[in-house]
């Protein structure tokens, strides 16, 4: 089996399990009978422990096999996706939400190494930004499971399917992921490997780029839920998950974007990717059905497309130790997704959608900056490098 489909079926299921709850958050809401709020807990708890996780797997990650690793990490999300379905208090629910979370980078940071080293370097855009179309597709296909299932059955039902997927899927990396043939042995024995990325003004840029933009794709996607949720729209969850389907943008831009900056640079496709979504959430303000699906369909194009360049300009910029840098990436942009699932709640009450809207808009005009004054940098002494990277 191509090594390129097993990293897309492992990253589509890694994604599928973060996601699942997202359109359920209503239900869970009055399942468990807590606010909107504490609810939005079982989105962004799990991003927190994404994100730790990944903080701390940095300084070590390039001390393991990446096959193992991958195949190891897998593997342990079996337990706690079967564990959540016989949860009896929302506390309980959290601690395997907060389990799955810290599972995943293992997963997800060693399949971006793997992905960057694996395969030639004037390929990467194109590959990686498969990596990202399946993150898109698993978040896509694990909220519209969620949601149908859910409504159909009850709130267990969605995560039952995705712990027999998980089983399958570490059979699967076990069987037929051809082992690592090209990872490099010199910088796997030392912190520095860990901390050096800080000193590349590039990367920083980058890391920040990814926190603010994630920021606002999951401020956006946890709170609308709860905003169509009321009148006029009154959506009920089967719908609230068919508004997901709008991630199909993602699916296509992701890998469009990625075939893009090979070719004209990954800072402009970036900033282009920054654009696009920013408007989205501007036409979400409009008050109709069709006005949320076009803007939702923008703002997942272009956060997918800045996604999978800034994906591929980390592996262009950190000539050694990816899987650190890759690590750092994903604590920077899980960050993001954690405060955007939190954050926009505490102005929810008094501003609701207005104030969702103009916060992650904000942030998504920080990525810009950043891009503009770090990701060009060659150093933190000199201004401003070339505007583009192309390879």
């Amino acid at each position: 089996m191509s090594r390129l489909l097993i990293l897309f079926f492992a990253a589509t299921n890694i994604f599928a399990i973060l996601y699942a709850p997202q359109p359920l958050l209503p239900m869970l809401a009055s399942v468990f009978d807590i606010s909107v709020p504490t609810a939005s807990l079982a989105i962004s708890l799990p991003i927190v422990a994404l994100a730790v996780a990944s903080l701390l797997l940095a300084p070590i990650t390039d001390k393991w096999d990446r096959k193992n690793g991958i195949l190891l990490a897998n593997a342990c999300l079996i337990l706690p996706s079967i564990f959540l379905c016989f949860a009896d208090s929302f506390p309980e629910f959290l601690l395997w939400r907060f389990w799955q979370g810290i599972c995943i980078p293992g997963v997800t940071a060693l399949l971006m190494a793997y992905a960057a080293e694996e395969f030639p370097a004037n390929e990467r855009g194109r590959v990686l930004g498969i990596y990202v179309s399946a993150t898109v597709v698993g978040g896509l296909s694990g909220r519209i499971i969620g949601g149908v299932l859910a409504d159909a059955f009850f709130w267990q039902a969605p995560f039952y399917v995705f712990a027999l997927v998980a089983a399958l899927l570490t059979v699967m990396i076990w069987r037929w992921l051809p082992p690592s043939s090209r990872q490099s042995k010199k910088d796997n024995h030392s912190l520095l490997g860990f901390l050096v990325h800080f000193a590349n003004p590039k990367l920083v840029g980058t890391f920040f780029i990814g926190f603010s933009q994630f920021f606002a794709f999951i401020g956006v996607f946890t709170y609308i839920p709860f905003h169509v949720s009321q009148p006029p729209y009154s959506l009920g969850p089967t719908a609230i998950s068919l508004l997901f389907v709008t991630f199909v943008f993602g699916i296509l831009s992701a890998p469009a974007a990625g075939y893009l900056s090979d070719r004209i640079g990954r800072r402009s496709t970036m900033a282009l990717g920054h654009l696009v979504g920013g408007f989205g959430i501007a036409v979400t303000l409009l008050p109709s059905i069709a006005a949320m699906v076009v803007g939702l369909s923008l703002m997942s194009a272009g956060n997918f497309a800045s996604q999978s360049a800034a994906t591929a300009y980390v592996g262009d910029v950190a000539t050694k130790s990816r899987g650190a840098a890759t690590s750092l990436y994903q604590f920077f942009y899980y960050m993001g997704g954690s405060l955007g699932a939190w954050l926009p709640g505490l102005l929810w009450d008094r501003y609701e959608w207005h104030g969702v809207t103009a916060l992650t808009v904000g942030t998504i005009l920080l990525a810009l900056v950043s891009n503009h004054f770090l990701a060009g940098r060659n150093s933190w002494q000199t201004g401003s490098g070339h505007s583009t990277l192309s390879h």
